[in-house]
């Protein structure tokens, strides 16, 4: 189950992104896309499994990937501006900010990136979605309560 702690950030760094280069973004559960016109971002959490670090410990790691969706529609975004902002979303997960109060939290980690272009000859109707993945591990300590 993904944990509030990663969507925060996750969102935080993507909507920093987003309002830098002048796009929306949205959560996918609360926002209707259906009346844009214009391209947008969306991010999601794709998958996630938890695992103990040691038996019986406390201690516990989350691994899984944060989604960011590009919706571009047809005809209105270029490649070259398309990896522009793509490259930027990026890079929000790959370098710390120099802000101290925006840095990653304690235990939670970035690692390896996918991005998959839209497949233009393949899609049809009035959109197109370039993805980012972006791999996570957070590590925490599981507090019980009686």
């Amino acid at each position: 189950m993904p944990s509030e702690i990663v969507w925060n950030d996750a969102y935080a760094r993507a909507s920093a992104v987003a309002a830098k280069l002048g796009l929306l973004i949205g959560d996918p559960l609360i926002w209707d896309f259906t009346g844009e016109i214009k391209a947008f971002a969306a991010l999601d959490l794709a998958s996630s499994s938890i695992e103990s670090l040691e038996l019986g410990d406390k201690q516990a790691q989350e691994s899984g990937q944060i989604c960011i969706m590009l919706w571009i529609p047809q005809g209105k975004m270029n490649t070259p501006t398309v990896l522009s902002i793509m490259n930027a979303f990026e890079a929000a997960f790959r370098t710390q900010p120099v802000d101290p109060d925006k840095r990653w939290p304690a235990g939670l980690f970035y690692e390896g990136q996918n991005y998959t272009p839209p497949s233009f000859l393949a899609q049809t109707g009035n959109w197109y979605v370039a993805t980012l993945m972006v791999d996570y591990r957070w590590q925490n300590i599981t507090e019980q309560t009686p």
